[in-house]
C-alpha cells in the first residue's frame, strides 16, 4: 500500500505545477482581462490524456482542456510529437468553447527508466480568452453572432512551435487577423511559457521520485478521487429529480426566450443527468458547447461534495451526462456561441433546482449574470488601434441562513479572480472610469437577501466602436425561492442625465460613440430567499447603514421603518407595518 502522505505531497505538488504554469501564462499575457485577472486555466494529463491535476482557478475551461486534448491526439499522434512542441486550438466543435478562449498543449517527455511509451508522457494544457482573434467585433464577441465566423478566426489543433521553433507562419496568420497583434501575440506566448514552466516542474518531479513510482501515485489519487465522490453521491437520496430555468433571449431574436432542462438521476454511487427536453439551439451567440456545459455539471455536483477532493479524472468517472446534439447545451457546427454563459448559468440554476427536491436546505435563489463591454477605436493621437475587454459580475442569489455575497462573481465561477484593476485598463486605454461600487435596492429581498449588484461609469475619450452584452436575467430578473422577491435587472445607458441619453438594449453590437459618451451600466443583483417580512429588522438597518438598502426600500420590501436621521429601526412602527 501506497504511503498516504507521500499521496498528499505528491497531490499538492502536482497542483503547485498547475498553478504556477498558470501564473506564469496570466503575468505574461498582453490581454489587460488576463493579467489583471490572473483567469488562466491549467491542467496536466497523463500520456493518456486523463487529468491529473488542474488549477483551482479557470473552472469554466477545465472539462474544455480535457476534451480538446483529444482533438490535438487525433491530428498529432502522441508518436509524431517531440519535446519542445506547442499545439494550439479554439475549436468550438471539438472540445473548445468558443472562438476567443484558446487553448495550447505543451507534451512533456522522459526517456529515462521506467517508461516504455513512445511519445509524451504528460501534457500540459493551458487556455485563456485572447485579446482579440478577429470576427464582427471587438474580441470576437458580437451579441448579435449567428455562425461561428462571426466570432473570430477559427484554429484547428495546429503546431505553434516545432521541437521549439516558432512556426512563423502561422503566427504571422494568427496576428493578421487581430485588431491588437502585439497584445495577441504576447496573450499565445504567454500559453506557451505556461506550459514550458510545467514541462520543467514535472522533470524535477520524476526526477525526484521516478516515472514508475510518480505514476503509480497519480494512478492512487485518481482512484481516490473516484472513491470520494462516490461516497459523497451515496449519501444522496436515490430518485430522479427535475429542474429547469429559462433564457430570456439570444440576442438576435429578443421575443424569443429558451428554456434549459434538466434531470438528474441518483442511482447509487452513480450521477447521471440528462438534459432532454432542452430547447435547440439558438440563432444567437447564447449556445454552449458539450465541454462549457460539462463544466456547469461538475461545478453543481461539487457543491454538494467535499470541497476538498482532488480534481482529476476520477472527478470524472461516476458522471454520466447527455447533451443532445444541436440542443442549446451541445452546440452543432457552424452555430455561434459567445454568449454560452446564459445557457451555462441557466444549467447551473436548473441543477440548483432538482436538488432543492432533495436538499430544501441547501438551494439557492437565481443568481445575477455576467454583462461584458467590448471597445475598439484607436489610441489618443494615433493610428494604432485598442482593443478592450471589460466584465462586470452579477452576485448570487439568498440561500437558507445567508444572504448572497454582495458583487461577488456569480456562482458560475466560484472565484473573485475577475476584479480588475481598473487603473490597470485606464493605462492601457483610451478611458475613465467615474464609479464602480455596490448599487442599492438590487438585491432581491428575502429573509436572506441576494448579493447586491454593481454599477459601472466608463468615458470613452476617443471614438469607438461599443459592444455590450448583458449575457442575461435584465427582462426576467433573477428570480427568488420560497417567498423571496426578485433580484434588479440590469441595463446600459449612454448619456445618463444628458440630453443626448441612449437606454440601449441588453445586447448591442459596433454601437458607435463619442470622445466624451459615459457609458452606465448595472449588473443585475440575486434573488432573494425566504419571505421578506421574516428577515429580522436589525439586518435591514444594518443593510441601510451600508447603503445597500434605502430607508424607503426597507418599509417597502421588508415592512421596517427606519428614522433616516439615526438609522435606527423604529420599533412601535415596524411592528404596525408588518401586521398589515
Amino acid at each position: 500500500m501506497l504511503d498516504p502522505v507521500l499521496c498528499e505531497i505528491v497531490k499538492n505538488a502536482l497542483l503547485m505545477v498547475a498553478q504556477e504554469a498558470g501564473i506564469r501564462a496570466a503575468r505574461s499575457a498582453g490581454s489587460t482581462f488576463v493579467s489583471q485577472s490572473a483567469e488562466v486555466a491549467c491542467a496536466l494529463f497523463d500520456a493518456t490524456g486523463r487529468v491529473i491535476a488542474q488549477t483551482e482557478f479557470g473552472q469554466m475551461h477545465i472539462s474544455a482542456l480535457r476534451s480538446m486534448l483529444v482533438a490535438v491526439m487525433e491530428d498529432h499522434p502522441p508518436e509524431t510529437l517531440r519535446d519542445g512542441d506547442v499545439v494550439i486550438t479554439n475549436d468550438p466543435f471539438r472540445g473548445g468553447i468558443h472562438p476567443t478562449d484558446v487553448g495550447a498543449f505543451r507534451p512533456i517527455f522522459h526517456e529515462g527508466p521506467g517508461s516504455h511509451i513512445k511519445g509524451p508522457v504528460f501534457y500540459c494544457g493551458v487556455m485563456m480568452i485572447v485579446s482579440d482573434l478577429g470576427g464582427m467585433s471587438a474580441g470576437g464577441l458580437p451579441a448579435n453572432a449567428t455562425e461561428c465566423f462571426h466570432e473570430g478566426l477559427m484554429i484547428p489543433p495546429s503546431k505553434l512551435y516545432d521541437a521549439g521553433e516558432l512556426d512563423t507562419g502561422l503566427a504571422r496568420m494568427i496576428r493578421a487577423n487581430s485588431r491588437t497583434p502585439g497584445k495577441l501575440g504576447a496573450d499565445i506566448d504567454a500559453l506557451a511559457a505556461g506550459g514550458n514552466v510545467a514541462a520543467v516542474r514535472m522533470a524535477e518531479l520524476v526526477a525526484k521520485y521516478g516515472y514508475a513510482h510518480l505514476m503509480s501515485i497519480i494512478e492512487e489519487l485518481l482512484d481516490y478521487s473516484e472513491r470520494l465522490v462516490r461516497l459523497g453521491i451515496e449519501q444522496i437520496p436515490d430518485g430522479v429529480y427535475h429542474g429547469a430555468y429559462t433564457v430570456e433571449d439570444d440576442g438576435v431574436e429578443m421575443d424569443k426566450s429558451h428554456e434549459v432542462v434538466a434531470t438528474v438521476t441518483i442511482d447509487g454511487s452513480d450521477f447521471r443527468v440528462d438534459f432532454t427536453g432542452t430547447g435547440v439551439q439558438a440563432r444567437g451567440p447564447i449556445n454552449s458547447s458539450h465541454s462549457q456545459s460539462l463544466s456547469c455539471v461538475l461545478f453543481v455536483l461539487r457543491c454538494f461534495l467535499d470541497p476538498d477532493i482532488p480534481m482529476n479524472e476520477g472527478l470524472y468517472r461516476p458522471i454520466h451526462a447527455h447533451f443532445p446534439p444541436g440542443s442549446l447545451v451541445n452546440v452543432a457546427y457552424p452555430a455561434a456561441c459567445n454568449l454560452r454563459l446564459a445557457t451555462g448559468q441557466a444549467i447551473i440554476d436548473a441543477l440548483f433546482r432538482a436538488f432543492a427536491q432533495i436538499y430544501p436546505n441547501k438551494t439557492m435563489a437565481g443568481s445575477a449574470t455576467v454583462h461584458t463591454v467590448n471597445a475598439h477605436g484607436k489610441q489618443m493621437g494615433s493610428d494604432r488601434i485598442y482593443s478592450m475587454l471589460d466584465i462586470i459580475m452579477g452576485a448570487c442569489g439568498g440561500r437558507p441562513g445567508s444572504d448572497g455575497v454582495d458583487g461577488i462573481p456569480f456562482i458560475f465561477f466560484a472565484s473573485g479572480g475577475y476584479d480588475r484593476n481598473v487603473e490597470a485598463y485606464e493605462w492601457q486605454n483610451p478611458v475613465r472610469y467615474h464609479r464602480y461600487q455596490l448599487l442599492p435596492d438590487s438585491a432581491g429581498p428575502g429573509e436572506f437577501r441576494g448579493g447586491s449588484g454593481t454599477i459601472k461609469e466608463i468615458e470613452f475619450l476617443t471614438e469607438a466602436q461599443l459592444t455590450i452584452r448583458a449575457t442575461d436575467r435584465c427582462r426576467i430578473k433573477p428570480q427568488g425561492v420560497a417567498g423571496g422577491q426578485v433580484g434588479r435587472g440590469g441595463d446600459w445607458i449612454l448619456n445618463r442625465g444628458r440630453p443626448d441619453e441612449v437606454v440601449l438594449p441588453a445586447k448591442k453590437t459596433n454601437h458607435r460613440i463619442k470622445p466624451g459618451d459615459i457609458l452606465t451600466y448595472t449588473v443585475p443583483g440575486g434573488g432573494g430567499f425566504g419571505d421578506p417580512l421574516a428577515r429580522a429588522p436589525g439586518r435591514v438597518a444594518r443593510d441601510v447603514r451600508s447603503g445597500l438598502v434605502t430607508v424607503g426600500e426597507a418599509d417597502r420590501a421588508y415592512g421596517v421603518v427606519i428614522d433616516p436621521a439615526t438609522g435606527a429601526v423604529d420599533k412601535a412602527a415596524t411592528q404596525a407595518r408588518r401586521s398589515k
